[in-house]
């Protein structure tokens, strides 16, 4: 039961991203229809967008797979209520 809850949260909480505008529209993670194939793809253009204008390039990566645990989770959640996410889904 718990399994078939956490779906039905994860979806609403996607469907409310994509409609609310709550992420940039360059994030692929965590949003429907998006997968690693096109951030890499976004990514290589604009590379090579800015190497036909000129531009040098840097990149700059790190892991934050671990960063949750770090995240001040009051302003985590005082910020999810200015975007009106529902009191349910923050519980």
């Amino acid at each position: 039961m718990g399994k078939l809850l956490e779906k039905i949260v994860t979806h609403r909480l996607t469907y409310m991203i994509g409609h609310y505008k709550l992420i940039a529209g360059a994030q692929c993670g965590g949003r429907a229809n998006y997968a690693t194939t096109d951030a890499l793809l976004s990514f290589v253009y604009n590379i090579q967008t800015a190497w036909n204008h000129g531009k040098v390039t840097s990149v700059l990566t790190f892991n934050i797979k671990e960063y949750f645990d770090f995240v001040n989770h009051n302003r985590l959640i005082a910020e999810m209520q200015k975007q009106k996410i529902l009191l349910e889904y923050l519980r």
